[in-house]
């Protein structure tokens, strides 16, 4: 770890170094100077970080480096410098001293350092402010002062800048960088910054592994070159620290809402801005303000007496923060809609305490009072997060949550086994929580128009389900355990991105409506006719090409619906659907019709937008 800086102390430098102000190592003004402790010699923090990184020694006494602190006297006068360069104070090396100091640094390389001296002593004499002659002679006067059993290492120079570079490694410099952050007023005064970059430095101290994360990466590419000692950089390096800070809360905000996404999670983002109104277009440091403010206007709607005259509280923004305002809201707005729960609210008491105080109470209430609740009603009220306490209504029947803003159920929902209907309709649910196939009881699941792409295993657990709607989702492949839930009567699989149908499809041996219409079907698997009782079959607007012969199979088939696919012929077996009232057949490719379709004579067949050479 890097020596502990302690930058509130001035320290006067030392005159290794001449009125010019240059690093004797790098040559560069020492805008940014530092002193090290013992020894006193000063150089460019950079200088020093970098001899930290290969061996700790001062470069001009090869003493070890305890620390190094602020010198702000130099830096002053380089600023000063780098302002009004003054030519008596910056005055170039005469040709002939430079040819005597490459002549002494040669010697000085070679350890011949008595040789050295003696050259180097002749270039100062010849341009007395040689800043680079300076560190070679007094490196060469150490040396041979010293006696050693290896030669020492002569201070980097100019010549070699760009083909030997000492690097330390991107750790080393971020958590140098972040220590010297912190000391920043301007840091001090935002305190979501600055515990941000505390547990930042915490996390970076602690790891084992010398690579940075991404995020980290991140950081430190904005943060690296904007540290300065001008107001201006100070400010433009917080700016960028908060929009850094901003973008990452941002990204850590979406992965509380979905937390099942492990891959292309900045695709759930226009889910995140729809729920609060923000623009997609805007960059997503600008988006977390935003997402806070509508918190803290939900918040005061819910315990105005905590943002009294519209004053809000200066909250940093975090991620805690976030989470205890919106489980705090939602578990308000479900309190409200409990029975006897908003006269509960409305007591003097609970009106004067805060938002998260109340939020609390909510386990201890519903525990006395949710008991004998058999049905709830929670549609359409904003909710943004359903409060783990759900799962304490133990007795619920019916629980309605359609037209919300959910993105995601908590475990406990399992917990609700007496559960027989579940309307989760209209809310930007991308993932269903494993715990659903705890609902033994559950009857009837309404799970349409939301953001599913895949059910879990577990949904075949459902034993007693008889109606499942998952109308207007994004699901590309159903589990094969669908085949698991013997008791259906009812599958709405309609607008999906289905491509596929598992084998054990079939085994829905009580199935009488399946709605597969409006997805990305190209086949059915043979055992769609062992599904015997199955009465109505939508399968318009797909890409089927052909139908298996087991359809045939389906001997109570009322309503067959095929409009808008590609089929080119149908099996011979489509004769054997005695009971079929209406076979639509528009917009395909067929050409000829089978000769057994004439079996159909009860049948309204619709056979507009083919291709048909006769009339079968």
């Amino acid at each position: 770890m890097l020596p502990p800086i302690t930058s509130n102390t001035q320290v006067d430098f030392r005159t290794t170094v001449s009125e010019g102000i240059e690093d004797a190592v790098s040559g560069e003004l020492m805008t940014k100077a530092v002193t090290l402790v013992p020894c006193g010699h000063t150089f460019n923090k950079d200088t020093v970080i970098q001899c930290l990184a290969r061996n700790k020694l001062c470069p001009l006494d090869r003493e070890p480096i305890e620390r190094y602190v602020r010198n702000y006297t130099v830096r002053q006068l380089a600023e000063a410098a780098k302002s009004h360069p003054l030519e008596e104070v910056k005055q170039k090396p005469s040709e002939e001293a430079q040819k005597y100091f490459l002549r002494g640094k040669d010697l000085c390389e070679k350890n011949e350092n008595e040789a050295a001296i003696e050259v180097l002593l002749h270039a100062l004499k010849l341009s007395p402010f040689y800043e680079k002659a300076q560190a070679y002679l007094e490196f060469c006067l150490k040396c041979s002062s010293k006696p050693s059993s290896q030669p020492l290492s002569p201070p980097l120079s100019l010549s070699k800048k760009g083909k030997e570079k000492i690097s330390s490694s991107a750790k080393e410099d971020y958590i140098e960088l972040l220590f010297n952050l912190l000391e920043e007023p301007s840091i001090q005064e935002h305190t979501s910054l600055k515990h941000l970059l505390e547990s930042q430095l915490q996390a970076l101290v602690n790891q084992e592994s010398e690579k940075l994360t991404v995020k980290e990466q991140e950081g430190y590419k904005w943060t690296k070159n904007l540290l300065g000692e001008g107001k201006k950089v100070r400010l433009f390096t917080v700016q960028k620290l908060q929009q850094i800070a901003m973008a990452i809360l941002y990204e850590e905000i979406l992965h509380f809402h979905f937390p099942e996404e492990r891959e292309n999670l900045a695709e759930k983002a226009s889910i995140l801005d729809s729920i609060y109104e923000i623009d997609p277009s805007l960059a997503n440091e600008a988006k977390v303000p935003l997402i806070f403010e509508n918190l803290f206007k939900k918040a005061q709607s819910l315990s105005p007496l905590e943002f009294k005259d519209n004053n809000q509280k200066k909250e940093p923004f975090t991620l805690p923060t976030y989470a205890s305002y919106l489980l705090n809201i939602n578990r308000l707005l479900l309190w409200q809609k409990l029975p006897g729960g908003e006269d509960c609210l409305n007591q003097a008491k609970m009106k004067t305490l805060l938002l998260k105080q109340k939020g609390e109470l909510l386990k201890e209430w519903i525990k006395e009072h949710g008991k004998y609740i058999s049905e709830l009603n929670l549609s359409n009220l904003g909710l943004t997060f359903l409060a783990p306490e759900i799962g304490q209504l133990s007795n619920l029947k019916m629980l309605d949550l359609k037209r919300n803003q959910l993105t995601v159920l908590p475990t406990t929902i399992g917990q609700l086994t007496r559960l027989q209907l579940l309307d989760l309709g209209t809310n930007q649910l991308t993932a269903l929580s494993d715990t659903i196939g705890q609902l033994s009881g559950l009857k009837v699941l309404y799970l349409s128009q939301n953001e599913l792409t895949v059910l879990p295993d577990t949904i075949g657990q459902l034993s007693q389900l008889q109606y499942l709607n998952l109308d207007k989702n994004q699901l590309t492949a159903l589990p094969d355990t669908i085949g698991q839930l013997s008791e259906l009567k009812a599958l709405y699989l309609s607008q999906n991105e289905l491509t596929v149908l598992p084998d054990t499809i079939g085994q829905l041996s009580q199935l009488q409506h399946l709605n597969l219409d409006k997805n990305q079907l190209t086949a059915l698997p043979d055992t769609i006719g062992q599904l015997l009782k199955l009465s109505v079959l939508y399968l318009g607007e797909n890409q089927l090409t052909a139908l298996p012969d087991t359809i045939g199979q389906l001997s109570k088939l009322s309503m067959l619906i095929l409009d808008r696919n590609q089929l080119t012929a149908l099996p011979a077996t489509i004769g054997q659907l005695a009971q079929l009232g209406l076979l639509d057949l528009r917009t395909n490719q067929l050409r000829a019709l089978p000769v057994e379709i004439k079996r159909l004579q009860e049948c309204r067949i619709c056979l507009d937008e083919n291709p048909l050479q006769n009339d079968g």
